[in-house]
């Protein structure tokens, strides 16, 4: 074989050698992705007609030329136009557009008012075709007259009841110039803007005039506010903007105004079920009829735990499918509205025939561990009571010595589910109570403790269902590790409640109508001082009702937080409405 075959060979072995790792870094070589990085470029105006701040505008064209492509979203709800604009007479809409690459071109359909300032909010109303990216600050300003109107409405949201701000909610004005009824309905403001995280609102270049106030956390494109669900503030009457102002305050409350309404009765498996469309305060069933020889029966009924709007009535009178039993209720909200009504219950399958629950219980949550010798406690049970044992329940002070309870000291709610324990310790018995040492010996804390016993069987429910025991140990609150805080109220209201909240707005103590006040045997920690104004012959605060224009009692808190520590009086904290 010849020299030039074998060189003829390795030449070929060689380009194949060669060849091959070109052919792997091919197969494995990235492609760069296509349309190139991110386009990070704000979307902004660049130019508009009528340029920004003009003065007497009368075209029916506007146009808004951005920096990059656009595309509108939902632009006649997301469009703010502020004034508003009319209403076309023939039901178009009062604007009408088109969108060319960078351009909106807006058409009037109704003729601007004469001698106004108007503002147009695009920040919610466009983006750009590739990121989807809206603007932050494309607001276009212009007057059909000869000054753009100079007023600024600046001010805060603040829950009422918590004195904390609420960020994100809607604040609407409307001309007091206007039909109350015509915008309580239709609810298109002259004016709006959206508060910021931390509750900060500011509206600028208003008309001057006087306007009516509403705001809310509901995100209703109508502007309506939904009773059953927000958190909504108002004025009964009109602000004065013939000024600019700067401390505007909008307290915001959480209370159903709907008128009280009975939804709908009816049988369900073992238990008849009554449904109305608020929450229930308190309520009666008044038996009209008698069941053979027992005369007229115990109705045994509960508010469902699953809603305060529904009634329950369980099936104790034995009826059989298809009969009827007529009772009469009496049922009120928190306002007070009452409907009274006949209704004839009846029940599918008979008698009882749902899934059997056992008699529980549940305890009301306590701000403060540690009690005081004006003792409560509310004990609240899934079921209603039918028997209970008086002589079951009772406290103990140690192993010999217990303090039976009188059926006085025992308070239930109408349809025997919740029970309130009320005792008033004297010292000879706190002192008589079990003694604990509590802390490091250098620092021991004696604690007095006192421990309530609910022997089982003590509460029968309505189906023979006897309760476990319960047993709850209390630490009395020592003196040595407690503070005070005092003050004085100046005010001309005879009544009034002075509460003091821990920091999570939980009410640790209450006292009432007291022009110098004291706190007393306060834990340790940081707490606020809230007063709320009553109105003469009623025992509870009044949350006000926006459909009647009548506005929440005021509520007053001290300016500052109050720190506690032990063995220390903290003094001075005034109040003055």
């Amino acid at each position: 074989m010849s020299k030039t075959f074998h060189s003829k060979v390795f030449l070929a072995i060689i380009r194949r050698i060669c060849i091959f790792p070109l052919l792997v870094v091919s197969c494995v070589t990235v492609k760069e992705p296509e349309g190139g990085p991110p386009d990070e470029t704000p979307l902004k105006m660049v130019r508009t007609f009528p340029e920004n701040g003009s003065l007497h505008f009368k075209d029916k064209k506007i146009r808004i030329t951005f920096n990059k492509n656009i595309k509108v979203e939902g632009i006649h709800a997301n469009l703010l136009i502020m004034p508003k604009l009319d209403t076309s007479k023939n039901s178009k809409q009062p604007y009408s557009y088109s969108v060319s690459g960078k351009t909106l071109k807006i058409k009037l359909n109704v003729p601007l008012k004469e001698d106004t300032t108007y503002s147009m909010y695009f920040n919610n109303a466009v983006k750009d075709t590739h990121e989807g990216t809206k603007p932050t600050d494309a607001v276009l300003t212009f007057s059909t007259g000869s000054f753009i109107d100079p007023i600024t409405a600046k001010g805060e949201i603040k829950e009422l009841l918590t004195n904390r701000p609420v960020g994100d909610v809607g604040i609407y004005l409307y001309s007091s110039e206007r039909d109350p009824k015509e915008w309580q309905e239709k609810g298109v403001p002259d004016y709006c803007t959206t508060a910021n995280k931390d509750g900060y609102f500011t509206i600028d270049h208003i008309r001057l005039g006087t306007y009516y106030v509403r705001a809310t956390t509901g995100k209703n494109s109508k502007y309506e506010i939904d009773y059953e669900k927000d958190q909504y503030g108002f004025f009964k009457n009109p602000i004065d903007l013939n000024d600019s102002r700067t401390d505007i305050l909008i307290p915001l409350v959480a209370t159903d105004v709907r008128d009280f309404k009975l939804l709908r009765s009816a049988p369900q498996r073992g238990f008849f079920e009554i449904v109305f469309n608020k929450p229930i305060v308190k309520y009666q069933l008044i038996p009209l009829q008698t069941i053979g020889t027992k005369g007229k029966p115990q109705i045994y009924s509960i508010v469902s735990d699953k809603s305060s709007r529904t009634i329950c009535i369980y099936n104790t009178f034995g009826l059989l499918e298809g009969e009827q039993f007529e009772v009469k209720l009496i049922a009120e909200d928190l306002y007070h509205t009452v409907i009274e009504q006949h209704l004839h219950i009846n029940f599918k399958e008979g008698k009882q025939d749902i899934k059997p629950v056992k008699l529980s219980h549940t305890l009301l949550p306590r701000p403060v561990a540690s009690i005081l010798p004006n003792f409560t406690e509310t004990i609240t049970f899934n079921k209603p009571i039918r028997e209970i044992n008086q002589n079951l329940i009772y406290f103990e002070q140690t192993k010999d010595k217990k303090i039976p309870l009188g059926m006085e000291e025992l308070e239930w709610n109408s349809d025997k589910t919740k029970l309130t324990i009320k005792k008033v310790f004297t010292q000879e018995e706190v002192a008589a109570c079990l003694s604990e040492e509590q802390g490091k010996k250098e620092h021991s804390i004696t604690k007095k403790t006192i421990t309530l016993h609910i022997e089982s069987e003590a509460f029968l429910a309505f189906d023979q269902d006897p309760n476990k025991k319960i047993s709850i140990t209390y630490p009395f609150r020592n003196e040595e590790e407690t503070g005070t805080i005092s003050g004085k109220i100046e005010t001309t209201v005879e009544y009034f409640i002075i509460e003091l909240l821990d920091s999570k707005d939980e009410i640790v103590d209450t006292i009432r109508d007291a022009k110098d006040y004291c706190f007393t045997m306060i834990p340790p920690g940081t707490y606020s001082v809230r007063v709320r104004v009553l109105n003469e012959g009623e025992e509870e605060w009044f949350p006000g009702n926006i459909r009647k224009h009548i506005e929440p009692n005021p509520v007053i808190f001290y300016e500052k937080e109050v720190g506690v520590v032990e063995k220390w009086d903290v003094t001075g904290i005034d109040l003055k409405f």
